[in-house]
């Protein structure tokens, strides 16, 4: 039995579902990742988690234990939110301390706690600065050690980074996962940002329209895509409409703009739709004909857009210290069988 389990779960507001028949299952210790754009139902599903929704329809179980008539305080389940939420007139101790005064925790072991917090999170030598005197990620940490010095069963992360500047979030993004792997709790974040959820998630649940699209381990999500939503969603990717040829089990020979190719996957009628990751796509000296429209320095790559038969295709490859191919080069786009995948719409 898995620890946390979601079925069936829908919220609808009036006749407009947030949430269609959502399932998933969370085993313990895992860090799970519900990642979409907005307005997906992604937050909706975890504020119903967390009790503070009630569902339309659904069952929402925790170590075995059915959640429909728990309130919200008695889940024992650990919250950081986007803003943080922090007492602006209490002491990082204080806000720390907040919710084990709220629990009747004795004194002594309440301080005793509110320390390793604050080590684990390493803020101890911040214990009597104010959240105005601290920076955004350590008033991030603050919010983390707030939430996990309860010992709760279950954390869940709503957006945690998003208030914070570029390279605060990759440092963070970081930590956190190093400090959930060293407690080992049960860990929902929810993110719109596809690299922090791919960096810091076991598994990866791409939610779209209320409903969860496809779910897995970050690479299959993200080298198997399933349908075009999906594989847009996780980065950039190239969709080339295909003539398809000829089938056998698991693999097929497709024709693109007159060039044939070999793909992996399954699909019905005379046409389909490829995805293709742009760092799988090589310059050689057979295939797809095409002519460079323009190049971009990204520091540890270069990327290409290539004006093809097949449309306009992006090419990522990486910086080795030389000249790029200039504009108006004519080139051919080459690239495995194995990296070409079949996707529905």
């Amino acid at each position: 039995m898995a620890f946390l389990e979601v079925q069936g779960l829908v919220k609808h507001y009036g006749s407009t579902p947030a949430v269609d028949g959502v399932d998933f299952t969370v085993e313990r210790g895992e860090f799970l990742s519900l990642l979409g754009p907005s307005g997906c139902g992604k937050s909706t599903t975890l504020m119903a988690i967390a009790g503070f929704i009630e569902p339309t329809s659904g069952r929402i179980a925790i170590d075995g234990r059915d959640m429909a008539a728990v309130k919200p305080n008695r889940r024992n389940i650990g919250i950081v939110f986007q803003s943080f939420a922090l007492f602006p007139h209490m002491t990082v101790t204080e806000n720390v301390a907040f919710g084990l005064e709220m629990r009747r925790v004795a004194a002594a072991d309440r301080a005793n706690r509110v320390a390793d917090a604050l080590q684990l999170v390493r803020l101890d030598a911040f214990a009597d600065r104010y959240p105005k005197q601290l920076s955004g990620g350590q008033q991030q940490r603050v919010a983390l050690a707030r939430a996990l010095v309860i010992r709760p069963d279950l954390l869940l992360l709503d957006e945690p980074m998003s208030s914070l500047d570029a390279k605060l979030r990759d440092e963070m993004r970081v930590e956190i996962r190093d400090i959930q792997r060293r407690v080992a709790i049960t860990t929902i974040l929810v993110t719109h940002d596809q690299t922090e959820a791919l960096l810091m998630a076991d598994r990866v649940a791409v939610m779209d329209r209320g409903r969860i699209q496809c779910i897995g381990p970050p690479h299959e999500v993200y080298e198997k895509p399933g349908s075009a939503f999906v594989s847009n969603f996780l980065g950039r990717t190239n969709l080339i409409a295909a003539e398809i040829i000829a089938r056998s089990p698991g693999r097929l020979r497709l024709a693109v703009a007159g060039v044939e190719i070999e793909a992996v996957g399954e699909a019905t009628g005379e046409r389909t739709t490829l995805s293709i990751r742009p760092e799988r796509v090589a310059f050689g000296e057979q295939g797809l004909p095409g002519r460079v429209e323009s190049c971009l320095f990204m520091g540890g790559q270069w990327m290409y857009r290539v004006a093809t038969q097949a449309g306009e295709l992006v090419v990522l490859r990486p910086n080795e210290g030389g000249a790029p191919l200039a504009t108006g080069a004519s080139v051919h786009l080459a690239w495995p069988a194995a990296a070409a995948h079949i996707v529905h719409d």
